[in-house]
């Protein structure tokens, strides 16, 4: 069972244009747009405030039951560049990090000095950001920022390994997030790695669909012929 890996805006160059929002809770979808047929990337609920991420993602009950992999969530402080990874059928949680880390944010012009896009209802401004990492690769994209959401980015457009992929958000509500919903939650049982929790989880998967190996014998009181034999009733 392969182990479940953070969506790629959430630690990955996107996160960083995340970073200065007060609090909120949105739903997001990331989408390639090399394809307008293919399935999402991610799709679920972000809850934000500073530098920290939560993404739940939205998961089917087939999807579920076919791959409980998938029904992971994610904790990620882009400052600390490290976070959790939850899965809620084992109720455990694994440390995770990433090599790369993003340092730096620089904004361009705002290219759209006429009128505000509106998305998701709210009017938004469009920019053109750069984010580097701290290896000095750097990384472009075009963002839409909500002017009355204090500049939260609504929309993100650019790139991942060469294929163009869009961060767009919906249902936004602005609002205080508390601490406790950035930790694993009370009562979780903590795994060295993602790889350990999955096979914990893979394990007792497979313990659950195996058949018990001990069969009773006949002589055994309450199961031999006696006790599976059709009794009169007067």
């Amino acid at each position: 069972m392969p182990a479940p890996r953070p969506p790629l805006f959430l630690n990955g160059p996107m996160a960083l244009l995340l970073t200065n929002a007060e609090g909120f809770r949105a739903q997001i979808v990331l989408v390639s747009d090399a394809s307008s047929h293919a399935a999402p990337l991610a799709a679920g609920e972000l809850l934000g405030r500073g530098g920290k991420l939560l993404f739940a993602p939205t998961v089917s009950k087939a999807a579920r039951k076919k791959a409980p992999a998938e029904d992971s969530a994610f904790i990620w402080d882009v400052v600390e560049n490290r976070g959790w990874v939850l899965n809620d059928p084992l109720q455990g949680y694994a440390p995770i990090t990433s090599r790369q880390s993003y340092t730096n944010l620089v904004a361009g012009a705002i290219l759209d000095k006429v009128a505000p896009e509106r998305i998701a209802g709210h009017p938004c401004r469009q920019t053109e950001v750069t984010v580097t990492a701290s290896d000095g690769t750097s990384t472009a994209f075009r963002v839409w920022r909500a002017e009355d959401l204090s500049g939260l980015p609504l929309r993100i457009s650019g790139a991942a390994n060469g294929a163009p992929i869009t961060l767009a958000f919906s249902t936004i509500h602005p609002e205080p997030v508390p601490d406790e919903l950035f930790q694993p939650p009370n009562g979780f049982t903590k795994y060295e790695s993602p790889e350990a929790m999955m096979t914990e989880l893979a394990l007792r998967k497979v313990n659950l669909g195996r058949k018990p190996i001990y069969q009773p014998e006949g002589s055994e009181p309450g199961t031999g012929w006696d006790a599976s034999a059709p009794k009169r009733t007067n």
